[in-house]
């Protein structure tokens, strides 16, 4: 039952993310020097986000935008809509964003809203993520900083080096939280499930919080 309401409201909460069905598609890929680089913010509102440890000197941007159509005549605008979006690595000081680029054709409300992307991620080790998806999955494999994720639907699946983490929270409001620390294994589910936190004083100085509205977090510390 809860799994039945769970994947209910996860599908209205996430209409942003295509459904599956004909689609045009456009890969995109951007490169930035990490610099003095020590936080990222991923703002990509819907879809799948994949961040993992690269070289230590750049950040990488690599994937695909994809936008339904439904018929010939769309197809073709659909493409001339698509192939204007993309990811762009913007750099200022300490920080940088990860972030849509729209160009001419793709300035209005659905092409800003209701397009789906895959994007994999390549960062230093050490940096601090503050990913700002809203719909779809989360995916993180690496030795990371501070990490923040925070989905309204969809699931959060995190592999972490637990020497590097101090405080876990993982949470979500309806659906399933699952965790690994390497000393406990725990399980929860269903409507409010209790979260799991867990501190480390002799790790590192990584805060690392993960929720998710309507979904499932999943985490292990290795």
């Amino acid at each position: 039952m809860i799994k039945t309401a769970l994947l209910a409201t996860t599908a209205l909460l996430a209409a942003s993310t295509l459904a599956a069905g004909d689609s045009v598609t456009h890969h995109f890929s951007a490169t930035a020097a990490r610099g003095g680089v020590r936080r990222i913010v991923v703002d990509v509102p819907a879809g799948s986000v994949h961040v993992r440890n690269g070289a230590g000197d750049t950040i990488v941007a690599t994937g695909t935008v994809r936008r339904e159509y439904d018929s010939d005549s769309d197809r073709i605008k659909q493409q001339r809509v698509v192939d204007d979006i993309g990811v762009d690595i913007y750099v200022s000081k300490d920080g940088a964003i990860v972030g849509r680029k729209l160009g001419e054709h793709a300035r209005g409300w659905s092409a800003r809203n209701n397009s789906d992307y895959e994007l994999t991620l390549d960062v230093p080790a050490g940096i601090d993520l503050d990913i700002q998806t809203r719909a779809g999955e989360v995916h993180l494999d690496g030795s990371f900083g501070s990490v923040h994720a925070d989905l309204r639907a969809g699931e959060i699946h995190a592999n972490l080096d637990r020497a590097s983490v101090r405080d876990l929270t993982a949470s979500v409001r309806v659906g399933e939280v699952h965790a690994d620390t390497g000393d406990r294994t725990i399980d929860n589910e269903g409507v409010f499930p209790k979260e799991v936190h867990w501190r480390n004083p002799n790790g590192g100085t990584a805060t690392v919080d993960l929720h998710a509205t309507a979904g499932e977090v999943h985490v292990k510390l290795k």
